[in-house]
């Protein structure tokens, strides 16, 4: 079993749900991801960086782990020199949206030809969110396990 760990640095960006609808003029039904723009250069920069890592497709297993560190809003540090200094009121979890599950999806997606030639191979697949440590810190720690 090979375990590969990498940091792919940005805003996490989930996967979009998909809208469906009939489309009179071509004459059938058409599926269109919402915020498509946003989720390309998320999933290229996580593709770059599992290669870089030296990941490569497997026909086996795979598992991942994978940690989201989204940043804060600004309501949650002080002003002027405290400007990245937490404020005791802020949140210490991240419980809001983006979703973990949708988050983990794009991820997926985007590994599928790198880690695996297909995300069905993804037999194990873990994923947390946090808020990022320091004020212009956000990413995603991405462990692929494969056998």
């Amino acid at each position: 079993m090979t375990e590969t760990t990498f940091f792919v640095a940005g805003v996490p960006v989930p996967k979009g749900s998909a809208k469906a609808f009939y489309n009179k003029n071509a004459g059938k039904i058409v599926v269109m991801q919402t915020n498509r723009e946003k989720q390309q250069p998320w999933a290229s920069a996580i593709a770059v960086a599992a290669q870089q890592a030296g990941v490569k497709p497997t026909g086996g297993a795979v598992s991942l782990d994978v940690l989201f560190y989204l940043p804060r809003p600004k309501g949650h540090y002080g002003t002027g020199k405290n400007a990245c200094v937490l404020k005791t009121g802020a949140p210490a979890r991240h419980i809001v949206k983006p979703d973990t599950d949708k988050l983990l999806r794009l991820v997926m997606d985007a590994l599928t030809g790198i880690a695996y030639n297909d995300d069905s191979q993804v037999d194990d697949a873990r994923a947390g969110k946090s808020y990022s440590q320091a004020c212009e810190y956000a990413g995603a720690k991405i462990t692929v396990k494969q056998e």
